[in-house]
């Protein structure tokens, strides 16, 4: 009996500590705290609610709490059992903000507890400006930030009524949407790296960052460092505190590799275990990352025959190119070709400050018949020469074009004609002829190679009396 008194004791003891305890949490942590019972009873106040009413602990215990406080409604929530937060009341000529809510126990509800948020209305508006000044900040540098690392391009701002070009939009802004890995093929030049931050542009992930990288630009013993980034003294040379690589960065993104034809065999296996495993360790690193990242990539180079002389990896050559976009080169895309100039056109009078408003007939009948091995870019070159020679003529004429341009052009030209149908008809004429040799008269492959749809090919082949070609 005595042992059970002494243990009930001890019981009894280590209760008053833990609750001297939260009495000491309590005046620590909360500018002004307030319990009431189911009648509206106070039993409980902090030392510093009762300095800012002036009042003393002893004298409040016990009274309701109206007549403590004239303005308050803890009753009122003990009534309802409505919480109320961020309330504003007048106490003792100062306005301040409150919280009160309400106690339950086993479905009821048994008292209130009321805690004082601000008792100076002027450091809460300091707040609310400074507040208002950092988010006022954060929406300035978000569209700073996506200029670094989001896209510059979207779809708007590919040019194009070719039907080929057309069809190669279409099928990049359905694909857009997805997860799924995109290869882009093409020349050089013909605008590989537009379609990509088109394509992140218009995707569920344009919020977050798009990184690029170009495979070919890095030499081969830097290039998994700036994809996988480095640990702190993991060679010769780290920076300290390590770096994060392409791949960390375009987390929640998009993550482009340009020229991906180039990256070397044993890069092609790491890349290929991020895409499977979708994480990554940084060199010298022991801890693993997960990582959600879209991969985009493209390349001018035949991946299918790289495959074939083991080059490239037939698994990463298939984890690429699940959504496969063509883009047909400038040279077929017909009346394309003139708009794609007067585009190159505007804008570099901007950038340079001209004001030529267009292409004499002569230069434009040139642009049709040249081969552009260069594309967008060649374009983009000798229009902006010519600019220079042409000063601030009315237009640019034949003598402003290099010389090696007009005589590639004579050198060529089987006839003397310069009708535009002609020319973009023997253009497309060639590149089925190519397409349908290069899939050995396989014409879904051959259609996919063009770009077009294979009833688009089937259609033309008709035309250019095509159906007999094997």
């Amino acid at each position: 009996m005595i042992n059970q008194l002494k243990h009930t004791l001890d019981l009894l003891d280590q209760r008053e500590k833990e609750v001297e305890q939260l009495k000491e949490i309590i005046e620590l942590l909360y500018d002004g705290v307030i319990m009431i019972d189911r009648q509206g009873l106070i039993t409980m106040m902090n030392q510093t609610y009762c300095e800012f009413l002036g009042v003393k602990v002893q004298d409040v215990i016990g009274k309701h709490v109206k007549e403590v406080i004239e303005n308050s409604r803890m009753h009122i929530v003990v009534e309802t059992g409505q919480s109320e937060i961020g309330s504003f009341m007048i106490v003792k000529d100062k306005s301040i903000i409150v919280m009160r809510t309400p106690i339950w126990k086993e479905g009821k509800v048994v008292g209130a507890v009321g805690k004082v948020l601000y008792t100076d209305i002027n450091e809460l508006k300091s707040l609310v400006q400074r507040l208002n000044v950092a988010e006022s900040k954060l929406e300035f540098y978000k569209p700073e930030l996506k200029k670094v690392q989001g896209s510059k391009y979207s779809f708007d701002q590919i040019i194009g009524e070719h039907e080929r070009m057309k069809e190669v939009k279409e099928l990049a802004l359905k694909v857009a949407a997805s997860r799924s890995t995109v290869l882009i093929r093409g020349e050089s030049g013909t605008g590989k790296e537009l379609f990509a931050h088109a394509i992140h542009e218009a995707s569920n992930r344009t919020k977050g960052p798009l990184i690029c990288l170009n495979c070919a630009a890095i030499p081969a013993n830097l290039l998994e460092s700036e994809l996988f980034g480095y640990e702190e003294g993991a060679f010769s040379g780290a920076k300290k505190g390590g770096r994060p690589g392409k791949i960390e960065q375009a987390q929640g993104g998009t993550l482009f590799l340009d020229e991906v034809g180039d990256m070397p065999l044993d890069m092609q296996v790491k890349l290929l275990r991020v895409l499977q495993e979708k994480e990554i360790q940084r060199i010298g690193g022991s801890q693993t990352n997960q990582v959600d990242i879209r991969l985009i990539s493209a390349t001018n180079r035949p991946l299918e025959e790289m495959v074939k002389t083991g080059e490239f990896r037939e698994d990463l050559y298939y984890r690429l190119n699940v959504i496969h976009i063509m883009i047909p080169p400038l040279r077929e895309r017909g009346k394309d070709i003139i708009t794609t100039a007067q585009l190159i056109l505007g804008q570099l009078n901007t950038e340079l400050g001209k004001s030529i408003s267009g292409f004499h007939p002569k230069v434009e009948e040139i642009f049709y018949r040249y081969q552009w091995t260069g594309n967008v870019r060649e374009m983009q070159n000798i229009i902006e020469r010519a600019l220079h020679i042409a000063d601030n003529g009315p237009e640019i004429r034949l003598e402003h074009l290099p010389a090696y341009l007009v005589d590639h052009v004579k050198r060529h030209t089987d006839d003397s004609s310069f009708s535009l149908e002609e020319q973009v008809e023997r253009a497309e004429k060639v590149a089925i002829i190519r397409a349908l040799k290069a899939s050995e008269g396989n014409r879904s492959e051959a259609a996919e190679m063009l770009g077009i749809h294979r009833a688009s090919l089937y259609r033309k082949m008709e035309k250019y009396g095509l159906l007999n070609l094997h």
